[in-house]
């Protein structure tokens, strides 16, 4: 707990780093850990992170109280704001800009 509050990280993190060097080795350890750019860039641009926040701003589908991740991930798919998106993705995207379905 003291490692993750002084490099100010989780301790998830800190678990997931020392797992990576007593399997992987210090070198590859700090390779991943570098890295200056994302592994793949993101799919989503600035003009669908604003679809996907207008839309989560909109009216929920009928039959619905609210909008889920699940149902704005659905219906980016169905309106073909990206062709195939991930749960995680739209989460992430809506955290971004302060956004929460809770």
């Amino acid at each position: 707990m003291e490692i993750s509050k002084r490099a100010g990280v989780s301790q998830v993190t800190v678990h997931h780093t020392v797992r990576d060097y007593c399997t992987r080795g210090i070198q590859d350890t700090l390779r991943y850990r570098d890295r200056a750019e994302p592994a793949r860039p993101s799919q989503v641009t600035g003009e669908i992170e604003a679809r996907i926040v207008a839309l989560a701003c909109s009216e929920p589908p009928q039959g619905y109280a609210r909008w889920t991740v699940r149902l704005l991930t659905r219906r980016v798919v169905e309106l073909n704001v990206l062709e195939s998106v991930g749960r995680e993705t739209i989460r992430t995207t809506l955290k971004k800009r302060g956004l929460s379905l809770t």
